[in-house]
């Protein structure tokens, strides 16, 4: 039996959007694997993809990273040399990765595998760390922050991944992706990151709202569930020992620095920088301070002795928002939230968008899963972005964008396995 050489690239793309959140957390860069082998597909195949005709939704998703590429070049001029083209290089990839993948689209079946593969791996990842290696944080291979809002978000995708398909798999099924679900969890709480548990709420209100359209009869079931998951967590956070002291340490951290001016913790140091921030956007609201000119300032206010020595050492504030809006002014902020509510806006799960299959056909419940995941990327990142710079790593912007290429890509494959589109 011959092999078809069409099917080719097909196969390459739902293979690169499994890797993509199924390596992501328990391999060293595991999040490139994913990435590195859609960008290779799209350069391999560019000859048959580059005449497709792309959707509008499609080139608006392109025109905003390659946006945000231009805005991180101006952003990492501090690393000189090559250096700068780091980061604007991945947003580049992800938009020509997209173009690709659109005209070969992933398999939504197969793909989904890979949420709870990369939720279950960072869970057992966390346990090796903390309990075998007698690490104080689980930290993956990256920042722990950063690798424990990963987690919590593969964690919350598995749980969804899981209601979405209740009553049409078997048990066994269930209990896996929930067990993958509560492994993503168990590896933020381990990690320690605590201002990325903000993004529950955005998720628990997104589903409260979906819910409502689409299953009433369940919203009271679903306010029990996130009361007893409320209820878990804090469980769980008074018996784990690290957990706890983390939690307590929020309440000190504020009070020393209201109390006392103390910014030599990780939230003192937070809400110094927001101190800062404030200020010098009040300055130069409009078009910022650039971010050279940016540190400098930084720099003589630290040294003048007007702001806590424990920012000197960062050249990003810990917040999205303000940190863009410090440097790049108001185009900065517009291009960041343009790209968060356009997301919002394509992925949003309408009834007119989820009419073109049959209700609960297994096609109207990949497409619903789909869009509700797409709908919660930007939300989620919102939230993990209130108290850190997500896309000053490089795992931020991977993981980021190529999640979002996996996922517009393979509802675009449902459509057009339904007829809507070509």
């Amino acid at each position: 039996m011959r092999f078809d050489k069409s099917k080719l690239p097909g196969l390459l793309t739902t293979l690169a959007a499994v890797l993509v959140p199924g390596l992501a957390l328990w391999l060293r860069s595991g999040y490139s694997y994913g990435a590195g082998l859609m960008a290779l597909g799209a350069l391999c195949f560019l000859p048959r993809w580059v005449r497709y005709r792309q959707s509008p939704g499609t080139w608006l998703l392109v025109a905003l990273f390659m946006g945000m590429a231009v805005m991180w070049y101006h952003l990492s001029v501090l690393d000189g040399g090559t250096g700068q083209f780091d980061r604007p290089v991945k947003f580049i990839l992800g938009a020509v990765s997209l173009l690709f993948a659109m005209c070969y689209p992933p398999t939504a079946r197969i793909f989904l595998w890979g949420i709870p593969l990369g939720s279950a791996g960072a869970g057992f990842m966390a346990l090796w760390q903390v309990c075998v290696l007698g690490m104080e944080r689980a930290t993956g291979y990256t920042n722990a922050i950063q690798w424990g809002n990963m987690a919590l978000l593969l964690g919350c995708f598995s749980c969804i991944y899981a209601m979405s398909f209740w009553h049409q798999r078997s048990l066994l099924w269930r209990l896996l992706v929930l067990a993958a679900a509560a492994m993503g969890a168990l590896a933020s709480l381990l990690s320690g990151s605590r201002g990325g548990w903000l993004a529950l709420l955005p998720m628990f209100l997104m589903l409260m709202v979906l819910v409502r359209m689409y299953r009433p009869q369940y919203f009271g079931r679903l306010l029990l569930g996130c009361a007893a998951i409320v209820v878990a967590l804090a469980t769980v956070m008074a018996f784990i020992p690290r957990v706890s002291e983390r939690v307590d340490e929020v309440y000190l951290d504020v009070s020393n620095y209201l109390h006392a001016g103390n910014s030599d913790t990780s939230l003192g140091t937070r809400l110094e920088q927001y101190r800062l921030a404030v200020q010098m956007i009040g300055e130069k609201p409009l078009l910022g301070w650039g971010m050279q000119g940016y540190v400098d300032e930084m720099h003589r206010r630290v040294d003048a002795g007007d702001y806590g020595r424990s920012i000197r050492e960062y050249n990003f504030i810990h917040n999205d928002f303000l940190d863009i809006w410090v440097k790049l002014g108001v185009p900065g902020v517009l291009l960041q939230a343009a790209l968060f509510i356009s997301l919002l806006w394509l992925f949003w799960p309408s009834r007119r968008r989820m009419a073109l299959w049959p209700a609960d056909s297994t096609p109207w419940r990949e497409a619903l899963l789909l869009r509700i995941l797409g709908s919660l990327m930007p939300a989620m990142y919102l939230a993990f972005g209130m108290s850190q710079q997500f896309f000053v790593h490089n795992s931020g912007i991977v993981f980021f964008v190529f999640l979002v290429v996996a996922l517009w890509s393979s509802l675009h494959g449902l459509e057009r396995a339904s007829g809507a589109v070509r």
